[in-house]
């Protein structure tokens, strides 16, 4: 077992208990590391270790190493449900469109299409209590290129209102 300068605890590179229940992420080369994890090293490791279920936002996604972890949660049978800002499904192109896929192979892949209003939030709720959100879109420039900011915290309440607020946005 290693504890991290940033609060976590890892075994076996799964999140198993944080220390401080709140976690710093960033992307940018002058932001990661000192303390400060990454947010593709972190939504990998988040999505990997998941046990019960994955919900997720995406306002516009082109990175494929996403689109990697959310099949590895599927093959785990990790039911994952994905809330897609996507006004006009025709144009499902890339990654999006690898997204749709996976739904006609894992019928616990969960696809709500938001089209009437703008969904620009960016979060991942794992398990019902572990909860990121920040500036970064899943694309290579929120990954990587981009200077973008967001938290990590473990808390059971906060993750349950989020979920109820995203939930809201489901039309029947």
């Amino acid at each position: 077992m290693s504890t991290e300068t940033c609060g976590w605890i890892v075994i076996s590179f799964c999140v198993i208990e944080m220390v401080n229940k709140v976690l710093t992420v960033a992307t940018g080369e002058k932001w990661v590391g000192y303390g400060v994890r990454s947010f593709s090293w972190l939504i990998k490791e988040i999505m990997n270790c998941a046990e019960k279920e994955l919900v997720m936002t995406v306002y516009v996604i082109s990175d494929m190493n996403i689109v990697k972890n959310i099949e590895n949660a599927l093959e785990k049978r990790i039911p994952v449900e994905i809330f897609v800002y996507l006004p006009d499904p025709a144009h499902r192109t890339g990654a999006a469109a690898e997204i749709f896929r996976l739904k006609d192979e894992y019928t616990y892949l969960t696809t709500h299409m938001i089209r009437n209003k703008i969904l620009h939030a960016k979060v991942l709720v794992a398990d019902g209590r572990n909860i990121l959100v920040g500036s970064a879109n899943p694309t290579s420039g929120g990954m990587v290129k981009n200077y973008e900011l967001g938290l990590l915290v473990e808390d059971g309440t906060i993750a349950q209102k989020i979920l109820t607020m995203l939930r809201r946005l489901i039309v029947e």
